[in-house]
C-alpha cells in the first residue's frame, strides 16, 4: 500500500503520515529521513520529529538517507515513511548534476519503485511547491519540472493521495478509513 501526503510548509504532513503509519498491522516501522541539517531551523525540525517518534507508542528504526534510498532494503513486514520527497529530490539533483532532466526523473522513479516494491506499506511525504510564483532561474524551473513529474508518478501509483491544508487532510485519491 502506498500513501502520498502532500501540502504546504508546516501543514501537518509528517504528523498525519506518522499517525497513519502507526495504525499499520505490520511489525516494523521505518522512518527514512532525507533532510540534512544546514541551519538552526532545520535542526529544530529534526529534534521535534525525533522526539515525536521517541514518544510514540511503537518503536521506529530511523534511516538518515539524504540520497540513495535504493540502498535501503525492506521486507513485506515493514512500514516505511519517507520524509520528505522534496528534500530527497534536491539532494539527488545536487549529487547527480550531470544527469539531464529525463534521466534524473527515470533515476528517481527507479529508486521509488524499489522502495515501494520492497516494503509492505509506504507513506511518502512531500511539499506542494506548484502554487509558488514561477521562477526565472533555470535550476528552479528544472527542479519544479522534476518534482511535478515525480508527484504525478507517485500519485499514479498511490492507493491514497492526501493534501494537508492547515492541518486538515483532504483526500484526493482512495477511500477514507
Amino acid at each position: 500500500m502506498l500513501t502520498f501526503v502532500c501540502g504546504g510548509v508546516r501543514s501537518g504532513k509528517t504528523s498525519y503520515a506518522e499517525k497513519g503509519i502507526l495504525n499499520t498491522k505490520l511489525a516494523n516501522l521505518h522512518y527514512v529521513a532525507t533532510g540534512v541539517v544546514t541551519d538552526s531551523e532545520m535542526q529544530e525540525r529534526v529534534y521535534r520529529h525525533k522526539d515525536d517518534r521517541l514518544q510514540s507508542v511503537r518503536s521506529w528504526q530511523t534511516w538518515e538517507q539524504p540520497t540513495g534510498i535504493n540502498q535501503l532494503t525492506f521486507s513485506s513486514d515493514d512500514a516505511v515513511l519517507l520524509d520528505c520527497l522534496t528534500t530527497w529530490i534536491t539532494n539527488e539533483m545536487m549529487a547527480q548534476e550531470d544527469k539531464d532532466l529525463d534521466d534524473m526523473i527515470r533515476f528517481l522513479i527507479k529508486q521509488l519503485e524499489k522502495l515501494v516494491a520492497s516494503a509492505g506499506e509506504v507513506y511518502i511525504v512531500s511539499n506542494d511547491l506548484s502554487r509558488d510564483i514561477p521562477s526565472s532561474y533555470r535550476m528552479v524551473q528544472d527542479y519544479l519540472y522534476i518534482l511535478g513529474s515525480i508527484h504525478r508518478f507517485v500519485v499514479g501509483r498511490s492507493d491514497k493521495a492526501i493534501e494537508m491544508v492547515y492541518g486538515v487532510p483532504l483526500l484526493h485519491k482512495g477511500e477514507e478509513v
